[in-house]
């Protein structure tokens, strides 16, 4: 990628870049969320012995029109706390469209200031006849070059704010221990399809900061080796065994200490939450 990927910003978007949807939504009654649903995270960084408290970020669904279609606007946000903007400043955020009975994105946008740095990118997906799909791109910075251009690609291809939503629909009880699924998501101003994967490892009970234990479904998406990550296998997501497939929790080892994502409050969920253990 041109683009440099930050700590704190690479645990914001893995709560949906490294999971994809393995098959499409038709029945909105089916789906795991609703218009209304808000979802905010805490995000922790730990270097030896010590724990601190880094940023958050929000998740939001909305009903919307978009081209006189019925579509869900999904809406994710990240920031750095004030206590720790001096060693790295984030205010991230992201929007995505989609059609609510494809449930395929037909827009996205991101704007990232992440210190120094500055990005904005515009996706504008076109399913076509044959499995294709033209995804429109236009991405600025704030140095060197506006990138504009036309990709042509499969239409399981996906944004990273959409796949959070995608795999909350999907079947986890057809899947075996160990057994991997693979996807592609679109990212960044480089017009490259990443494909990656994700393995099932089963079922785990967890306890949050707050000592409430959740019953849930563990997994363990592929990682790009690089500045960030040492290992393809150096994260492990949670999401609630549930009819609401809720991202509970998500922890990485990164080269220079570890990172975690916890539930911080849900508001409007579409099913009670029935894997609480009191």
């Amino acid at each position: 990628m041109k683009t440099r990927h930050p700590l704190i910003k690479k645990v914001i978007l893995f709560l949906g870049f490294q999971i994809a949807l393995f098959s499409s939504i038709a029945n909105e009654s089916a789906i795991a969320f609703k218009a209304g649903e808000k979802i905010s995270y805490d995000l922790y960084y730990n270097w030896g012995l010590l724990w601190i408290h880094a940023g958050n970020a929000h998740f939001s669904a909305y009903h919307t029109t978009y081209k006189n279609q019925p579509s869900y606007l999904f809406s994710a946000t990240g920031s750095s706390l004030k206590s720790f903007d001096k060693f790295f400043l984030v205010r991230d955020t992201f929007v995505s469209i989609i059609n609510k009975e494809t449930f395929l994105p037909t827009y996205y946008k991101r704007i990232v200031r992440e210190d120094s740095y500055w990005a904005q990118d515009e996706y504008w997906f076109k399913n076509l006849n044959n499995n294709k799909v033209s995804v429109v791109t236009d991405c600025k910075r704030k140095k060197g070059e506006r990138n504009i251009d036309t990709l042509s690609l499969h239409n399981s291809v996906t944004d990273l704010v959409t796949a959070i939503y995608k795999v909350r629909n999907s079947d986890f009880s057809k899947l075996k221990k160990n057994e991997r699924i693979t996807f592609s998501i679109l990212f960044d101003d480089d017009d490259k399809q990443y494909d990656l994967s994700l393995t099932y490892l089963g079922k785990e009970q967890i306890e949050l900061r707050n000592g409430q234990k959740y019953n849930c479904i563990k997994l363990k998406p592929q990682v790009i080796k690089g500045d960030v990550f040492k290992q393809e296998d150096a994260m492990t997501i949670w999401i609630t065994d549930d009819p609401n497939r809720i991202p509970m929790m998500i922890e990485a080892k990164i080269r220079v200490g570890s990172l975690k994502v916890m539930l911080k409050n849900i508001i409007n969920p579409k099913f009670p939450i029935t894997s609480l253990q009191k």
